[in-house]
């Protein structure tokens, strides 16, 4: 989908959209990760890494643009906010895609699941905003969402915690999951960033 802010604005919201999309796609990845054998998750894994550099890419083109720019969609501060918020997503995706190879770990908790969900849908919830950006006042059902999904994962996030420390007898073991399970809160957590971003913007654009 394209937006424009303003017709000068083009090239901001453009980017804004294809960074958007480039954290639906490692959500999605992420959660492919979590299935199939050591081989298969590398190559998934590769992949998010491979999405997670574009996303980097495309949040410095944002960057420049906004160097550039005379007049600005909004407030440069909060286009800075709202662009590395969501570029923070797609970097916590990828380092917790990496643990999880990385560590070699096989079946997973289902809590680890119950957290890749929470972050696809967070995803969905911010590719779904970023067009909502012309139209500040819009903003409030998406930030609110993107909380109510910090909180979510928080509480899964515990409860995962509890499982793995009652049922793992290997130390290392539970390392590795604690690490995991520590990683994917991280990325549940940029994701709460965002929302204040959006929150910013609504009330100061809107």
């Amino acid at each position: 989908m394209v937006f424009r802010l303003r017709p000068y604005d083009a090239r901001f919201g453009d980017l804004l959209v294809e960074l958007a999309g480039q954290v639906v796609t490692g959500a999605q990845l992420l959660a492919e990760v979590l299935g199939g054998d050591l081989p298969t998750r590398e190559a998934t894994a590769h992949k998010l890494q491979e999405t997670d550099q574009a996303a980097e890419a495309t949040a410095h083109a944002v960057l420049r643009a906004l160097s550039a720019a005379f007049v600005t969609p909004f407030d440069r501060a909060d286009v800075f906010r709202v662009t590395w918020a969501i570029r923070t997503c797609a970097a916590r995706m990828d380092a917790a895609a990496d643990e999880i190879v990385g560590f070699r770990l096989g079946s997973l908790p289902g809590g680890v699941n119950e957290l890749v969900q929470v972050i696809g849908r967070a995803a969905d919830v911010t590719a779904d905003a970023v067009p909502r950006l012309a139209r500040p006042r819009t903003l409030n059902d998406p930030w609110i969402e993107l909380i109510r999904l910090a909180k979510q994962g928080g509480q899964a996030y515990r409860t995962l915690l509890a499982d793995v420390t009652l049922t793992t007898v290997d130390p290392s073991a539970l390392i590795r999951l604690t690490c995991v399970a520590q990683s994917l809160r991280q990325a549940v957590d940029s994701f709460e960033s965002v929302a204040h971003a959006l929150q910013t913007v609504a009330v100061k654009e809107g």
